[in-house]
């Protein structure tokens, strides 16, 4: 198969993916065949309150296997102490750097993380790039080794820097499905889902079908509205910009549709919305699916319930795992969300929301919520 024909293949997938229409695993074999290289790992990151990067979510994959066994080795003998992290700080959009760069000579003779991980799984010549990922967190993609016996060449380049953008959306979009326990919805499901605003949109543009959630925003007429069966944002620059990604989402017959997102600011509200336009094309069997051909997924940060996971581990005396489970089981996700989100097993889960419990000495989830949700009013004593 064709260079070309692979990227396009690879890019249909990267958006099924996203929405939990097609297996993460299987597109990330395919990624690994169009780059030429030997594994990857995207992670979800966003600074701790020393400055530290406190990871939200992370998988690793080598070959056409999902490594949940390297993850969780890597996080625990090694991400503490590797020297490369810190290096990391301040990479900027599409930025890439070569790993063996990001270690001295001497780190490269005593370094755990370099000789004992990157060197032994033959990920030390790869790359590491940054992209934006939303609300100030960062996503951090890591390539392994080139297949390539030569190393690393230009095409091979160039089809990372191509993919990045889809890949950053992939990433993006597929952290607000799981914040919405969504993934495993049907394109006609997820309008029944609360956390989130969902805006269906036929292949004119013209919206089909609204949430509850997404109507409630668009007849405040306050960010973006619905005129005369078409999205628009209030304000022209932002609104330029929206037709713009719609028509990248809907670039008619026969052409993969990209993705992209977009910031609208509200009159009336404490910061912007968050739309996420997302091509779905092709993913429905029925006849109601076949019409439809984007999704617009509409984030509202400031109604997200704001629980601070390390306010509540320094008052309740859990640990950072356990606080960040206790708060994300308060705050209504499902023990199948936590782990999809977090990249671990429900057994993980499980077993510190079991800890969580006998620590804090309750039995129920309804008295979890009401212990968490109460720390709220603490939070300016800890600023």
């Amino acid at each position: 198969m064709a260079r070309g024909e692979k990227f396009e293949r690879v890019l249909a997938d990267l958006y099924k993916a996203a929405l939990g229409d097609v297996r993460w695993v299987s597109v990330a074999a395919s990624i690994h065949d169009l780059i030429g290289t030997n594994g990857h790992s995207l992670t979800y990151a966003e600074p701790g309150p020393g400055g530290e990067p406190r990871i939200r979510f992370s998988r690793f994959f080598v070959g056409a296997e999902h490594r949940d066994d390297l993850q969780q080795l890597y996080y625990r003998d090694y991400f503490w102490r590797d020297e490369a992290i810190p290096r990391l700080d301040g990479l900027g959009d599409g930025e890439m750097v070569r790993k063996s760069h990001l270690y001295t000579d001497q780190e490269k003779k005593t370094s755990a993380a370099y000789n004992e991980f990157r060197v032994s799984l033959e990920t030390q010549h790869g790359f590491f790039m940054g992209l934006d990922g939303l609300d100030g967190r960062g996503i951090v993609l890591s390539f392994g080794n080139s297949t390539e016996r030569t190393g690393w060449g230009h095409d091979q380049i160039q089809a990372i820097r191509t993919l990045a953008p889809h890949m950053r959306q992939f990433a993006r979009v597929r952290r607000v499905m799981a914040d919405a326990e969504a993934l495993s919805a049907s394109l006609g499901g997820l309008l029944e889902t609360r956390q989130l605003g969902i805006i269906q949109l036929d292949r004119c543009g013209r919206i089909l079908e609204a949430n509850d959630r997404a109507l409630d925003i668009l007849l405040k007429r306050d960010g973006v509205c619905d005129r005369g069966g078409v999205l628009v944002a209030g304000h022209r620059e932002e609104n330029r910009e929206l037709q713009r990604l719609l028509a990248h989402a809907l670039p008619g017959s026969g052409v993969q549709g990209t993705g992209g997102s977009l910031k609208i600011t509200c009159r009336n509200a404490p910061g912007p919305l968050v739309l996420e336009v997302h091509p779905v094309r092709g993913m429905g069997a029925d006849h109601r699916a076949s019409q439809l051909a984007a999704l617009v997924l509409v984030v509202d940060p400031a109604a997200r319930p704001v629980v601070d996971p390390d306010l509540v581990a320094r008052v309740l005396g859990l640990t950072p795992a356990e606080s960040l489970v206790a708060v994300a089981l308060a705050t209504g996700q499902t023990v199948a969300g936590i782990a999809d989100a977090q990249g671990c097993a429900e057994s993980t889960v499980r077993s510190h929301v079991k800890r969580v419990y006998r620590k804090l000495g309750i039995s129920k989830q309804t008295e979890l919520v009401r212990r968490i949700l109460s720390l709220e009013g603490l939070r300016s004593s800890f600023r």
